[in-house]
């Protein structure tokens, strides 16, 4: 199909506002110099009749800037329905946050076994005659805004990655087992009276770091993340051992999950075997 030619100006003529309406409307064109003149070439002639009223407006003037149409992205209501288990897991431990200043019952979450510790601590039966319940809920605790923006940052950006791959599963395993394990090192180490969901969140780190590097998932988080958060937890522990106190961190919390999370990210099923297999 032979181009067709529908305008012819002058050299030192602007026809940049036209072409801007053109580009914007997706009117294939170009305008190529003839002489003296500038010619406006379109590809197809069915947008001539489009292209007549552009070229009215033009000339009189009152042909205004197009709307930019770019790819803004998915809306914050696509983003938070994208991942409806993360946000939830957000949204229960902001909720038990508001509770801890509105009542005092939380208190008993901070004394799980206390008549235990430290004299039955080395004694299998200890943690046999245990209650799940009891040492798995110190994980929603938070104690200041900043832990809990902290926390909740990284369960954002490391269970959203997760989700986002259709691993709803592994991020309830990981809530569990990460905070459970987590909570049972850091009450061998150090007795009760700790709280948060940091070791899920180191858990959620080793998940996520290991599975990409070794299976390839593309859950778009920086390799290097991974190293940098073990880095600061050593930094965090090495500090303790020098200044006891100085951080106030539940190292045992952190160690205990980011095992938890390596093993779970290991013995886990691997996606793209299944893939391959099918």
């Amino acid at each position: 199909m032979q181009p067709l030619a529908v305008l012819s100006a002058p050299l030192e003529t602007d026809l940049s506002p036209l072409t801007r309406h053109l580009w914007s409307e997706k009117i294939v064109h170009r305008v190529v110099e003839e002489g003296n003149q500038q010619v406006l070439l379109i590809a197809d002639p069915d947008d001539i009749e489009r292209i007549k009223e552009l070229l009215d407006d033009w000339r009189e003037g009152s042909l205004a800037e197009p709307v930019a149409v770019g790819s803004s992205g998915p809306s914050i209501i696509q983003r938070l329905t994208a991942v409806p288990l993360t946000v939830a897991l957000i949204v229960l431990v902001a909720c038990v946050f508001g509770w801890q200043h509105v009542s005092n019952d939380w208190h008993a979450w901070l004394e799980n076994s206390q008549s235990l510790w430290p004299d039955a601590r080395n004694q299998l039966s200890t943690y046999l005659n245990m209650s799940f319940w009891e040492m798995w809920r110190p994980t929603l605790l938070h104690f200041s805004v900043m832990h809990l923006l902290f926390n909740t940052l990284w369960i954002w950006v490391l269970a959203g990655a997760m989700e986002r791959q259709g691993e709803r599963f592994g991020i309830l395993a990981l809530l569990i087992l990460c905070g459970i394990s987590g909570n049972l090192l850091q009450w061998w180490l150090a007795g009760p009276a700790f709280g948060g969901i940091s070791g899920v969140v180191y858990g959620l780190a080793a998940w996520t770091g290991l599975r990409q590097y070794r299976y390839r998932i593309n859950y778009g988080i920086p390799p290097a993340l991974l190293g940098v958060m073990i880095f600061f937890m050593v930094i965090m522990l090495f500090g303790d051992t020098v200044v006891p106190g100085l951080s106030g961190s539940a190292h045992g919390g952190h160690l205990g999950g980011l095992l938890c999370g390596f093993l779970l990210a290991v013995i886990w099923p691997n996606p793209n075997r299944r893939n391959n297999e099918s």
